[in-house]
Protein backbone atom coordinates (compact mmCIF):
# COMPACT_ATOMS: atom_id res chain seq x y z
CA UNK A 1 0.00 0.00 0.00
CA UNK A 2 1.23 3.49 -0.84
CA UNK A 3 1.21 6.28 1.86
CA UNK A 4 1.12 9.78 1.67
CA UNK A 5 2.39 12.33 4.36
CA UNK A 6 0.22 14.72 6.62
CA UNK A 7 0.89 17.77 4.05
CA UNK A 8 0.61 15.75 1.26
CA UNK A 9 -3.01 14.63 2.72
CA UNK A 10 -3.64 18.46 3.49
CA UNK A 11 -2.52 19.63 -0.18
CA UNK A 12 -5.05 16.81 -1.83
CA UNK A 13 -8.21 17.34 0.43
CA UNK A 14 -7.55 21.43 0.78
CA UNK A 15 -7.59 21.39 4.65
CA UNK A 16 -4.52 22.63 6.62
CA UNK A 17 -1.82 20.14 8.14
CA UNK A 18 -3.43 20.87 11.70
CA UNK A 19 -6.70 19.79 10.71
CA UNK A 20 -5.64 16.59 9.12
CA UNK A 21 -3.23 15.64 12.41
CA UNK A 22 -6.45 16.05 14.58
CA UNK A 23 -8.35 13.16 11.83
CA UNK A 24 -5.66 10.76 12.39
CA UNK A 25 -5.52 11.21 16.14
CA UNK A 26 -9.27 10.77 16.29
CA UNK A 27 -8.87 7.89 13.69
CA UNK A 28 -11.21 9.25 11.34
CA UNK A 29 -8.92 7.82 8.66
CA UNK A 30 -9.22 4.20 7.03
CA UNK A 31 -5.91 2.73 7.68
CA UNK A 32 -3.78 5.33 9.33
CA UNK A 33 -0.84 4.57 11.56
CA UNK A 34 1.60 5.80 13.35
CA UNK A 35 5.46 5.43 13.43
CA UNK A 36 7.61 7.36 15.69
CA UNK A 37 6.12 10.68 15.24
CA UNK A 38 4.81 10.73 11.57
CA UNK A 39 1.49 10.04 10.30
CA UNK A 40 1.30 7.74 7.41
CA UNK A 41 -1.90 7.74 5.45
CA UNK A 42 -2.91 5.71 2.60
CA UNK A 43 -2.97 7.14 -0.74
CA UNK A 44 -6.47 5.89 -1.85
CA UNK A 45 -8.19 6.92 1.90
CA UNK A 46 -11.27 9.21 1.51
CA UNK A 47 -11.33 12.60 2.89
CA UNK A 48 -13.75 12.67 5.88
CA UNK A 49 -16.32 14.27 6.08
CA UNK A 50 -16.90 17.94 8.21
CA UNK A 51 -17.01 17.43 12.21
CA UNK A 52 -19.39 19.83 12.08
CA UNK A 53 -21.82 18.16 9.89
CA UNK A 54 -21.36 14.83 11.76
CA UNK A 55 -22.76 16.75 14.72
CA UNK A 56 -26.24 17.61 12.66
CA UNK A 57 -26.04 13.53 11.55
CA UNK A 58 -26.00 11.64 14.93
CA UNK A 59 -28.81 10.28 16.63
CA UNK A 60 -28.90 12.25 19.94
CA UNK A 61 -31.64 9.68 21.12
CA UNK A 62 -29.35 7.01 22.22
CA UNK A 63 -30.65 6.33 26.02
CA UNK A 64 -29.71 3.66 28.44
CA UNK A 65 -31.00 3.53 32.14
CA UNK A 66 -31.81 1.13 35.19
CA UNK A 67 -29.20 -1.46 34.47
CA UNK A 68 -26.62 -2.59 36.86
CA UNK A 69 -23.37 -3.62 35.04
CA UNK A 70 -21.80 -4.34 38.15
CA UNK A 71 -22.18 -8.53 38.30
CA UNK A 72 -21.12 -8.47 34.71
CA UNK A 73 -17.98 -6.48 34.82
CA UNK A 74 -17.12 -8.44 37.97
CA UNK A 75 -18.02 -11.66 36.78
CA UNK A 76 -15.82 -10.45 33.35
CA UNK A 77 -13.25 -9.41 35.43
CA UNK A 78 -13.23 -12.87 37.71
CA UNK A 79 -12.75 -15.10 34.36
CA UNK A 80 -10.31 -13.34 32.47
CA UNK A 81 -7.93 -13.90 36.01
CA UNK A 82 -8.40 -17.19 36.29
CA UNK A 83 -9.02 -18.14 32.92
CA UNK A 84 -5.68 -20.50 31.90
CA UNK A 85 -4.74 -22.52 29.36
CA UNK A 86 -6.91 -21.56 26.47
CA UNK A 87 -7.47 -24.73 24.87
CA UNK A 88 -9.70 -26.09 27.89
CA UNK A 89 -12.23 -24.12 26.75
CA UNK A 90 -11.57 -24.88 22.96
CA UNK A 91 -15.55 -26.87 23.10
CA UNK A 92 -16.84 -24.28 25.00
CA UNK A 93 -16.41 -21.59 22.51
CA UNK A 94 -16.95 -23.83 19.56
CA UNK A 95 -20.52 -24.34 20.56
CA UNK A 96 -21.20 -20.60 21.09
CA UNK A 97 -19.96 -19.92 17.69
CA UNK A 98 -22.57 -22.56 16.79
CA UNK A 99 -25.10 -20.96 18.68
CA UNK A 100 -24.39 -17.53 17.98
CA UNK A 101 -25.01 -18.00 14.43
CA UNK A 102 -27.93 -19.90 15.02
CA UNK A 103 -29.01 -16.40 16.44
CA UNK A 104 -27.01 -14.64 13.57
CA UNK A 105 -28.64 -16.49 10.35
CA UNK A 106 -32.37 -16.27 12.13
CA UNK A 107 -33.32 -13.88 9.18
CA UNK A 108 -32.40 -16.19 6.38
CA UNK A 109 -34.25 -19.20 5.32
CA UNK A 110 -32.19 -22.17 6.66
CA UNK A 111 -33.36 -24.49 9.06
CA UNK A 112 -31.37 -24.98 12.25
CA UNK A 113 -30.76 -28.58 11.06
CA UNK A 114 -28.98 -27.32 7.64
CA UNK A 115 -26.95 -24.80 9.59
CA UNK A 116 -25.21 -27.27 12.13
CA UNK A 117 -24.69 -29.58 9.46
CA UNK A 118 -22.74 -27.08 7.87
CA UNK A 119 -20.59 -26.11 10.47
CA UNK A 120 -20.12 -29.93 11.29
CA UNK A 121 -19.00 -30.91 8.24
CA UNK A 122 -21.92 -33.05 7.13
CA UNK A 123 -23.12 -33.58 3.70
CA UNK A 124 -26.28 -31.55 2.95
CA UNK A 125 -28.28 -30.91 -0.50
CA UNK A 126 -27.96 -26.97 -0.21
CA UNK A 127 -26.57 -24.69 -3.04
CA UNK A 128 -23.10 -24.05 -2.86
CA UNK A 129 -23.14 -20.30 -1.93
CA UNK A 130 -25.76 -21.11 0.81
CA UNK A 131 -23.10 -23.82 2.48
CA UNK A 132 -20.32 -20.90 1.79
CA UNK A 133 -21.89 -18.26 3.47
CA UNK A 134 -22.20 -20.04 6.68
CA UNK A 135 -19.22 -21.30 6.93
CA UNK A 136 -17.77 -17.61 5.82
CA UNK A 137 -19.83 -16.34 8.47
CA UNK A 138 -18.14 -19.15 10.73
CA UNK A 139 -14.88 -17.75 9.71
CA UNK A 140 -15.10 -14.29 9.91
CA UNK A 141 -15.79 -14.97 13.99
CA UNK A 142 -12.98 -16.93 14.60
CA UNK A 143 -11.06 -14.63 12.58
CA UNK A 144 -12.16 -11.62 15.22
CA UNK A 145 -10.99 -14.23 18.07
CA UNK A 146 -7.64 -14.13 16.51
CA UNK A 147 -7.36 -10.49 16.11
CA UNK A 148 -8.71 -9.89 19.65
CA UNK A 149 -6.40 -12.78 21.48
CA UNK A 150 -9.59 -14.15 23.35
CA UNK A 151 -10.73 -17.58 23.51
CA UNK A 152 -8.85 -20.55 22.89
CA UNK A 153 -6.87 -19.03 19.93
CA UNK A 154 -3.75 -17.24 20.31
CA UNK A 155 -3.48 -13.66 18.60
CA UNK A 156 -2.10 -13.41 15.61
CA UNK A 157 0.90 -11.21 14.45
CA UNK A 158 -1.32 -8.66 12.35
CA UNK A 159 -3.58 -7.53 14.97
CA UNK A 160 -4.25 -3.58 14.21
CA UNK A 161 -6.08 -0.67 16.13
CA UNK A 162 -9.08 0.79 15.78
CA UNK A 163 -10.53 -2.39 15.74
CA UNK A 164 -13.50 -1.04 13.71
CA UNK A 165 -13.32 1.23 10.56
CA UNK A 166 -15.39 2.00 7.52
CA UNK A 167 -13.12 0.07 5.72
CA UNK A 168 -12.92 -3.10 7.89
CA UNK A 169 -16.75 -2.93 7.73
CA UNK A 170 -16.31 -3.21 4.31
CA UNK A 171 -14.40 -5.77 3.72
CA UNK A 172 -16.07 -8.48 6.35
CA UNK A 173 -19.13 -7.44 4.62
CA UNK A 174 -16.88 -8.55 1.51
CA UNK A 175 -15.40 -11.98 3.49
CA UNK A 176 -19.11 -13.28 3.57
CA UNK A 177 -19.05 -13.95 -0.11
CA UNK A 178 -15.72 -15.38 0.12
CA UNK A 179 -15.41 -18.67 -2.08
CA UNK A 180 -18.55 -18.06 -4.69
CA UNK A 181 -18.34 -14.56 -5.50
CA UNK A 182 -14.72 -13.46 -5.01
CA UNK A 183 -15.27 -10.52 -7.15
CA UNK A 184 -17.76 -9.45 -5.12
CA UNK A 185 -17.06 -5.19 -4.27
CA UNK A 186 -18.76 -4.54 -0.65
CA UNK A 187 -21.56 -1.56 -1.77
CA UNK A 188 -23.91 0.49 0.47
CA UNK A 189 -27.46 0.84 -0.52
CA UNK A 190 -28.19 4.00 -2.83
CA UNK A 191 -30.97 4.64 -0.92
CA UNK A 192 -30.88 7.74 1.41
CA UNK A 193 -31.71 7.24 5.30
CA UNK A 194 -33.84 8.98 7.70
CA UNK A 195 -31.72 9.89 11.33
CA UNK A 196 -34.72 10.35 13.57
CA UNK A 197 -32.79 13.16 15.51
CA UNK A 198 -34.57 15.12 18.41
CA UNK A 199 -34.23 18.15 16.37
CA UNK A 200 -34.70 17.46 12.66
CA UNK A 201 -35.64 14.49 10.74
CA UNK A 202 -33.44 14.80 7.44
CA UNK A 203 -32.50 12.00 4.91
CA UNK A 204 -28.16 10.89 4.55
CA UNK A 205 -26.20 8.62 2.13
CA UNK A 206 -25.71 5.31 3.91
CA UNK A 207 -21.48 6.13 3.86
CA UNK A 208 -22.41 9.61 6.26
CA UNK A 209 -24.30 7.29 8.49
CA UNK A 210 -22.07 4.64 8.54
CA UNK A 211 -18.79 7.46 9.25
CA UNK A 212 -21.08 8.83 12.13
CA UNK A 213 -21.52 5.91 13.29
CA UNK A 214 -18.21 4.97 13.18
CA UNK A 215 -17.05 8.66 15.01
CA UNK A 216 -19.52 7.80 17.91
CA UNK A 217 -18.38 4.87 18.60
CA UNK A 218 -14.95 6.33 18.55
CA UNK A 219 -15.44 9.46 20.72
CA UNK A 220 -18.70 9.67 22.15
CA UNK A 221 -19.05 5.90 23.15
CA UNK A 222 -15.70 5.08 24.14
CA UNK A 223 -16.15 5.34 28.01
CA UNK A 224 -19.68 3.33 28.02
CA UNK A 225 -19.69 -0.52 28.80
CA UNK A 226 -18.59 -2.53 26.06
CA UNK A 227 -22.10 -4.16 26.03
CA UNK A 228 -23.95 -0.55 25.50
CA UNK A 229 -21.26 -0.04 22.82
CA UNK A 230 -21.77 -3.28 21.15
CA UNK A 231 -25.86 -2.79 21.57
CA UNK A 232 -25.80 0.69 20.42
CA UNK A 233 -23.93 -0.09 17.14
CA UNK A 234 -25.86 -3.37 16.71
CA UNK A 235 -29.54 -1.70 16.53
CA UNK A 236 -27.94 1.16 14.58
CA UNK A 237 -26.60 -0.88 11.59
CA UNK A 238 -29.60 -2.32 11.70
CA UNK A 239 -31.42 0.92 11.45
CA UNK A 240 -28.98 1.61 8.75
CA UNK A 241 -29.44 -0.96 6.91
CA UNK A 242 -26.33 -0.46 4.68
CA UNK A 243 -26.11 -3.21 2.56
CA UNK A 244 -28.24 -4.51 -0.30
CA UNK A 245 -28.89 -8.12 1.96
CA UNK A 246 -27.77 -10.10 4.71
CA UNK A 247 -27.92 -6.91 7.63
CA UNK A 248 -29.28 -8.86 10.09
CA UNK A 249 -25.80 -11.24 10.13
CA UNK A 250 -23.47 -8.72 9.16
CA UNK A 251 -24.67 -6.52 12.16
CA UNK A 252 -24.75 -9.66 14.29
CA UNK A 253 -20.98 -10.19 13.93
CA UNK A 254 -20.08 -6.74 14.43
CA UNK A 255 -22.03 -7.18 17.82
CA UNK A 256 -19.52 -9.96 17.94
CA UNK A 257 -16.49 -7.97 17.34
CA UNK A 258 -16.68 -5.14 19.40
CA UNK A 259 -17.27 -7.52 22.76
CA UNK A 260 -14.49 -9.87 21.40
CA UNK A 261 -12.04 -6.67 21.35
CA UNK A 262 -13.16 -6.10 24.94
CA UNK A 263 -12.37 -9.29 26.05
CA UNK A 264 -16.11 -10.41 26.64
CA UNK A 265 -17.70 -13.80 24.98
CA UNK A 266 -20.49 -14.06 22.82
CA UNK A 267 -23.74 -12.81 24.15
CA UNK A 268 -25.80 -15.17 22.58
CA UNK A 269 -29.89 -15.10 22.85
CA UNK A 270 -31.32 -18.69 22.84
CA UNK A 271 -33.22 -19.75 19.50
CA UNK A 272 -36.62 -19.86 21.11
CA UNK A 273 -35.90 -16.06 22.42
CA UNK A 274 -35.42 -14.70 18.70
CA UNK A 275 -38.97 -13.23 18.23
CA UNK A 276 -38.52 -11.26 21.75
CA UNK A 277 -35.22 -10.17 20.92
CA UNK A 278 -36.25 -8.89 17.93
CA UNK A 279 -39.71 -7.03 19.38
CA UNK A 280 -36.87 -5.21 21.75
CA UNK A 281 -34.85 -4.37 18.57
CA UNK A 282 -37.87 -2.61 17.14
CA UNK A 283 -38.81 -1.00 20.00
CA UNK A 284 -35.39 0.19 20.51
CA UNK A 285 -34.84 1.45 16.74
CA UNK A 286 -38.93 3.01 17.08
CA UNK A 287 -38.63 4.55 20.82
CA UNK A 288 -34.83 5.08 21.13
CA UNK A 289 -34.59 3.34 24.38
CA UNK A 290 -32.23 0.63 24.31
CA UNK A 291 -32.87 -0.24 27.96
CA UNK A 292 -35.66 -4.09 27.11
CA UNK A 293 -32.62 -4.69 24.85
CA UNK A 294 -29.57 -4.38 26.77
CA UNK A 295 -30.82 -6.21 29.92
CA UNK A 296 -32.05 -8.95 27.67
CA UNK A 297 -28.35 -9.03 26.15
CA UNK A 298 -26.72 -8.41 29.35
CA UNK A 299 -28.69 -11.65 30.91
CA UNK A 300 -27.54 -13.65 28.26
CA UNK A 301 -23.94 -12.52 28.61
CA UNK A 302 -23.94 -12.71 32.47
CA UNK A 303 -25.15 -16.79 31.28
CA UNK A 304 -22.19 -17.17 29.02
CA UNK A 305 -19.52 -16.14 31.98
CA UNK A 306 -21.44 -18.83 34.27
CA UNK A 307 -20.92 -21.82 32.02
CA UNK A 308 -16.62 -20.63 31.89
CA UNK A 309 -16.53 -19.92 35.29
CA UNK A 310 -17.82 -23.28 35.59
CA UNK A 311 -15.67 -24.93 33.30
CA UNK A 312 -12.51 -22.97 35.03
Amino acid sequence: MNYISVKEASDKWGISERRVRILCSENRIDGVTKSSWAWNIPSDAPKPSDGRTIRHVKNIDLKVSGINFTPLVDKNNLFNKIVDKPNKYKKYFDDSITRFLLMALSEEYYDNSQIIKILNNDPINLPIKDQMLIVNSKSIIVDFFKQTGYGPILANDTITYPFLTEKKLRKINESLYRGFDDYHISKYRDQLVINPSSYEKKSYEVSMQIETLIYQYEMDWKNLNPLVRASFMFAQLLRIQPFEKHNFLFSSLIFAAILLEAKYPLAIIPYDLIDELKANLSLTLSKGNYTNLIMMLNSALINELDKLITLS
